[in-house]
């Protein structure tokens, strides 16, 4: 659902804390929800246009993914900007803004004057090649109508984690 563009641009970008790799090669994961990525997708904004209903939270717990059995990393803001700082030791989680992170006002002329909200918002957690699907907890979707898909799809292919509807003004835009 991503922007070509940036998805290419992914391809070139190399992870400092592992050499001969770049962001793509790696699963990512924002530690904020409602970011302007899902805004733009549900506005079309350079992406193409989805209902909200079609976008479906995947929910790990960071324990089970910053460990030995994977390689990671992760970054204070938007991987692709120069000014990201990278790290590998979960200590450094500090470094996010979680003000940022937990912000509902991204825009750049938001209450607190931050023009760099956007980047920062856009914190990624990075997982190198795949995630097991045995480590989701919990699957966070827009309305029961989306669940009840969900949960058959689940059940389908003998998948068991818990499917939650999401209050409109946490997860999704209202």
């Amino acid at each position: 659902m991503a922007n070509e563009a940036i998805i290419e641009r992914r391809n070139t970008i190399s992870v400092p804390p592992f050499q001969n790799t770049v962001i793509n090669d790696y699963v990512p994961f924002y530690f904020s929800i409602r970011t302007p990525m899902l805004f733009n997708i549900i506005t079309g904004k350079g992406v193409k246009k989805r209902h909200q209903a079609d976008i479906i939270y995947m929910v790990f717990k960071l324990t089970d993914l910053a460990n030995d059995k994977f390689q990671w990393c992760f970054t204070d803001g938007n991987a692709t900007k120069e000014i990201s700082k990278w790290f590998t030791d979960l200590k450094n989680l500090n470094k996010i803004d979680w003000r940022s992170i937990y912000s509902t006002d991204f825009s750049s002329d938001n209450i607190d004057v931050d023009t760099d909200r956007i980047r920062k918002k856009h914190a990624e957690f990075l997982v190198k090649n795949h995630v097991p699907s045995d480590l989701i907890t919990a699957l966070i979707v827009y309305n029961t109508s989306t669940k009840v898909k969900v949960d058959n799809l689940l059940k389908k292919i003998n998948f068991v984690t818990n499917v939650v509807v999401s209050p409109h003004d946490k997860f999704y835009f209202g």
